[in-house]
């Protein structure tokens, strides 16, 4: 784009698709944190309130942010905001639109319901509701490709209502340097590079071996050398997840592991040893349910 562009406010492509992702990641923290402070009360209230909750936490974060300073978070993050040739009034309606629409996207089985107990009138609302989605997707897709070519309106009320983006500092430059791109493009790589071998990787197999190596695997095997009864009471964990067993299983040895902790350790390295004693598993015959003995016997 020419110099002209940005000295008067331009503002790229990649900061305003930014700021719509930037806006859904702030609200689903804000939500999250509202739900960690309520688990406690019980999460049925929740449940059947949810897209009131959700349409009342959006409007007032849209309504505190868009509505009176003319920018989101997400916005305010990337230093640009709707122009000031932008209605408060425009953006109110924008914003009761925006809430509304996803609202009764959620409940319109609801009020098809409280208006009328026809089950017939109900489906076709559904089916209503199902088609308008899928063309508001189709012209979503029409608006994408438009706002790639002409650079204004990322998203389809902002393009009903003419919202257009600004820069909120038109005097400052967005200047990112070559290095930051290379150290994108070098940690994208090494992500890639870690997704394809991670899978290739015999985790069992290196978390039973580093197991053997720990201080504690001496002292285990020497008082567990003699062939000694199983020992599994209510202290007792999983050799391979240290935690309390599920569907506890012996092998040979007097240690338990969980059923899907022994199975999925031999089938992923036939030669899989206890990690604390060393015992080998010969077969999988020697895998048997394990049972607790009564309290007080």
């Amino acid at each position: 784009m020419p110099a002209t562009d940005t000295s008067k406010g331009y503002v790229p492509r990649i900061t305003q698709l930014d700021s719509v992702f930037l806006n859904s990641e702030a609200y689903s923290l804000i939500k999250s944190q509202l739900l960690t402070a309520v688990k406690y009360t019980g999460q049925t209230f929740v449940t059947k309130l949810e897209p009131e909750i959700d349409a009342a936490l959006q409007y007032i974060l849209l309504n505190y942010t868009v509505g009176h300073h003319k920018s989101s978070i997400g916005q305010q993050l990337l230093q640009i905001k709707y122009k000031d040739s932008v209605s408060f009034r425009k953006l109110k309606y924008y914003i009761f639109v925006l809430v509304i629409g996803k609202w009764l996207k959620e409940r319109h089985s609801l009020i098809a319901l409280t208006v009328t107990k026809n089950d017939s009138v109900k489906n076709v609302t559904g089916r209503c509701v199902d088609l308008l989605e899928i063309g508001f997707r189709i012209i979503q897709s029409f608006n994408l490709l438009l706002f790639l070519y002409k650079g204004s309106y990322p998203t389809i009320l902002e393009r009903i209502f003419g919202l257009r983006h600004a820069s909120a500092d038109p005097s400052s430059s967005r200047a990112i340097s070559y290095t930051y791109f290379t150290r994108e493009l070098l940690w994208h790589g090494f992500a890639e590079l870690l997704a394809f071998v991670l899978p290739l990787i015999n985790l069992q197999y290196f978390h039973s071996t580093m197991k053997k190596f720990l201080p504690s695997f001496s002292e285990d095997k020497k008082s567990s050398g003699d062939n000694l009864d199983m020992k599994f009471d209510l202290e007792t964990t999983c050799v391979v997840c240290n935690r309390l067993p599920v569907l506890p299983h012996t092998f040979g040895c007097q240690h338990v592991a969980c059923y899907y902790c022994v199975h999925s350790s031999y089938a992923a390295n036939p030669t899989f040893s206890c990690s604390l004693c060393g015992h080998q598993i010969d077969s999988k015959i020697q895998i048997v349910p394990a049972y607790m003995p009564k309290l007080g016997s």
